[in-house]
């Protein structure tokens, strides 16, 4: 057992003095550490087996970081959050999509989505992947991605390391035909899963998306767990995701095209408001009622009704704003200067004015 907990125990960086540069503390450093703290510690007694074997897991995991982590069996079953793709024509030619969980009915329910979108010749399409959904299958991912890849293209591969220690990659092929072929803008940040990240990776990686938001966390890997007792299981990653160009993301994370910043407890509060109306109501005020011809015609003046609430010390709706989706309103911006810059025609071999115009006259100098 005792071995067990020196063996748990990671390198640990001791400074020499001076403030020279640090050195990795020797597996023999590491023992007599041990045996000292064991032997000579103020609370030697507190140190049994059991705290050093957890002590030493505790470092393993927070040096993993999120490549491994003790989950409780209870979490293992989805939420009772509310799933399923949140889908919306933000104007007549922006469409709006966001899964929840990224699971395989979110898949189908995203293809009927795009035809619709397609059907009615929408232009572009804004896919938010910002839900702070749970690790997913890759399956699943493959799947999504079949959505806006062409038919027969290596949508990722899969490397894993097989217990014998040999290294194998393993390429997801798109055996569909796609279903959205136009590009779009992608709203990321640190709170997308696996899943989500390996489609921005891709779409961005193949020029058909622009990232906007902040960077990923990098946890673009296929997760398996096992449970380790009772209570606890444990979640590590097994796989890892590349690109077509051998090139990973575990770790590293994706810097977003367009930095948008936003507080993660706002963007929880815009996500749970627009879940009980549509998406628009976070990027749109809603003007205060005030006094016009359709109120004269109504007989009714609110600019007085509000003055006499506010002197009676009610709230009125304006005085508690709606929180803002600044991504979501960022991304919008972007598409409505492209359509506008896009739509202007201007003639760069314009001829000269003709000779029909009226010559300008010259000025006559006066002389005294």
């Amino acid at each position: 057992m005792r071995r067990l907990a020196l063996l748990l125990t990671f390198s640990t960086s001791a400074f020499a003095a001076g403030g020279t540069e640090p050195k990795d503390i020797t597996q023999g450093g590491i023992q007599t550490a041990f045996r000292l703290l064991q032997k000579e510690y103020i609370r030697s007694s507190d140190l049994t087996f059991d705290v050093l074997n957890r002590a030493a897991l505790s470092g393993l995991l927070q040096r993993l970081d999120f490549g491994a982590e003790l989950v409780p069996r209870s979490s293992e079953a989805k939420s009772g959050a509310l799933t399923g793709v949140q889908a919306e024509l933000i104007t007549p030619q922006t469409g709006y999509l966001r899964p929840r969980e990224f699971t395989a009915r979110e898949t189908k329910e995203l293809e009927q989505h795009l035809r619709e979108f397609a059907e009615k010749k929408v232009e572009h399409l804004i896919l938010d992947l910002r839900s702070p959904a749970p690790p997913g299958d890759f399956n699943d991912a493959a799947d999504m991605l079949s959505l806006f890849v062409p038919k027969g293209e290596v949508l990722f591969k899969m490397k894993q390391i097989k217990q014998t220690g040999q290294t194998t990659s393993e390429a997801e092929i798109n055996h569909r035909e796609p279903v959205w072929t136009r590009q779009m803008l992608v709203l990321m940040d640190d709170e997308t899963n696996n899943l989500g990240e390996t489609l921005a990776a891709v779409l961005r990686q193949r020029k058909q998306a622009l990232l906007i938001g902040t960077a990923t966390r990098g946890g673009a890997v296929r997760y398996e767990t096992v449970p380790v007792d009772a209570e606890w299981s444990l979640r590590f990653a097994r796989a890892e995701v590349l690109l077509t160009d051998d090139s990973s993301v575990f770790k590293k994370g994706l810097q977003p095209d367009f930095v948008v910043s936003m507080p993660t407890s706002l963007k929880r509060q815009v996500f749970h408001a627009t879940d009980s109306q549509d998406v628009k109501s976070s990027i749109t005020d809603k003007p205060r009622p005030r006094f016009n011809e359709a109120a004269l015609v109504a007989n009714t003046n609110p600019e007085l009704d509000s003055y006499l609430k506010r002197s009676a010390g009610q709230a009125l709706p304006e005085d508690a704003p709606r929180p803002s989706d600044t991504v979501l309103q960022r991304a919008v911006d972007l598409i409505t200067t492209r359509a506008l810059f896009q739509s202007a025609k201007i003639d760069w071999n314009r001829k000269a004015a003709t000779s029909q115009e009226p010559p300008a006259r010259r000025a006559i100098p006066v002389t005294k």
